[in-house]
């Protein structure tokens, strides 16, 4: 039997759910306001900074080599056109993916507009109001701009208003210490931005052990960031050569001052004005949603997916969580994922990535813990591009010979997740990963390495 979803979000889970709605044979309409269809990733989060960041990773290429014999001379840079290149390639992709396929779906209406909950199953746009058999609210969720409040706009640098430039600032403070954080602050000093961050904590990704966060913020400053942890930020102000931050630091009362800010530090779910509390569905302080393991609210016809969760906030697990709506709401029972299951990547330069429990975690959860290391400069195919930098560790569970976890910090360590992700997932004894074959100079080859020191 069809069903109806109505939609409210344009982004990765609305399409997603509209997508698995019309592929059932059902309904979806997907009512949309803010940025285009293809909400933050397209626009203002994975595509362009990943773009700027691996032009940055060019450039850093041009001007440095490992090689003895490689005497690199750098390159010149015309900012405006990168600029209009990066426009133009989300400009492509919104049209191929999203503009030129989406209304051609059988099943699926778009409605440009704001939309308001007006029931559990009714959202009001434009004064119709779109009745279905449920909603599903995949909003989103936007930079946190309140310690920036009283500077002029144009002196306040978000992921929503970064990449519409022609070029990048002079300089720059960056405030946080986050990966979206310590992405943007490595490619901007490749790019010759002077940069400096501060963060909170004492060191960078304060989530993740402190090895990984002590050893990323290390190659930082070695490229010429000017990374200050332990910052405790009392406010920002106009002044000097556009923005001053007054901070205490190790004790010490201190003054930074930049031609930009980068506001890089907390985010907020984009839950304002949708008639939420109507059908009793309270948002958090910082406007996030809370849901059950079927992603329903406490209202059970209004589902929630994505950024608006709060959590991950990732584009896969939004597309995921948006097909476990649509199977729930076919009467099915989708298997779900834990969160530790979740394999994650920060790219920097080398690159933070992980999967699983860290070791901390683990013993925090009452586990015995076995730690294998595989050092960059001992990976076959890092020695043969002298590369030197990173790690990668994984962490077993020596009563069944199972992966708890593993974090990588090294050049492409995002590739190696799925993978690793795939052996946690299934229980896959790491006597047998050992065991394997991998082609020699291979990425992967790494995994097995790394497992075989266990043995």
């Amino acid at each position: 039997m069809g069903r109806h979803l109505v939609i409210v979000g344009g982004g990765s889970a609305a399409v997603a759910a509209a997508r698995a709605m019309a592929g059932r044979g059902g309904r979806a309409t997907v009512i949309h306001d803010g940025l285009p269809l293809g909400g933050t990733c397209l626009h203002v989060g994975c595509v362009p900074s990943k773009y700027l960041i691996r032009a940055a990773e060019h450039l850093h290429r041009a001007e440095t080599s490992g090689f003895p014999g490689l005497r690199p001379r750098g390159a010149e840079v015309d900012h405006p056109s990168l600029f209009r290149d990066l426009r133009e390639l989300v400009r492509e992709l919104r049209e191929r993916n999203y503009e030129a396929t989406l209304p051609a779906e059988e099943g699926i209406e778009l409605i440009p507009g704001h939309g308001r909950l007006v029931s559990g199953t009714e959202v009001r746009v434009d004064g119709r109001v779109v009745r279905g058999d449920a909603v599903l609210v995949a909003t989103g969720s936007r930079t946190n701009p309140a310690e920036s409040r009283g500077l002029p706009p144009e002196k306040v640098l978000m992921n929503e208003n970064l990449f519409e430039r022609d070029r990048l600032p002079e300089s720059v403070l960056v405030i946080g210490g986050g990966y979206i954080s310590v992405e943007l602050s490595q490619m901007m000093t490749r790019f010759g931005v002077r940069v400096t961050t501060l963060q909170r904590s004492g060191t960078v990704l304060s989530s993740q052990p402190e090895w990984l966060g002590s050893a990323l913020g290390g190659f930082m400053r070695e490229e010429g960031g000017n990374l200050i942890c332990g910052t405790d930020l009392h406010g920002l102000e106009e002044g000097g050569e556009g923005v001053v931050a007054r901070a205490t630091v190790g004790g010490e009362e201190r003054k930074f001052t930049a031609e930009c800010v980068l506001m890089a530090r907390g985010r907020l779910g984009n839950t304002d004005d949708l008639g939420l509390e109507s059908v009793g569905v309270r948002p958090d302080a910082h406007g996030f949603v809370d849901t059950n393991p079927t992603l329903q609210t406490a209202c059970p016809s209004v589902y929630a997916a994505g950024d608006v969760l709060g959590g991950h906030m990732l584009v896969y697990t939004a597309s995921a969580e948006a097909e476990r709506v649509v199977g729930h709401l076919y009467g099915e029972t989708p298997r779900s994922w834990e969160p530790e299951a979740v394999p994650w990547v920060v790219f920097t330069d080398p690159q933070a990535a992980g999967v699983g429990w860290s070791a901390e975690e683990a013993r925090a959860r009452g586990y015995e813990v076995e730690e294998a290391e595989l050092p960059v400069n001992r990976w076959p195919r890092f020695s043969t591009m002298r590369e030197h930098r990173g790690v990668l560790k994984l962490f077993r569970n020596p009563k069944d010979d199972t992966l708890l976890g593993a974090r990588a910090l090294c050049p492409e360590g995002g590739d190696l997740m799925s993978e690793l992700s795939l052996i946690r997932r299934h229980r896959i004894p790491l006597r047998e990963v050992a065991d394997s074959l991998s082609p020699y100079l291979t990425l992967n080859e790494g995994i097995q390495k790394c497992a075989a020191k266990f043995y």
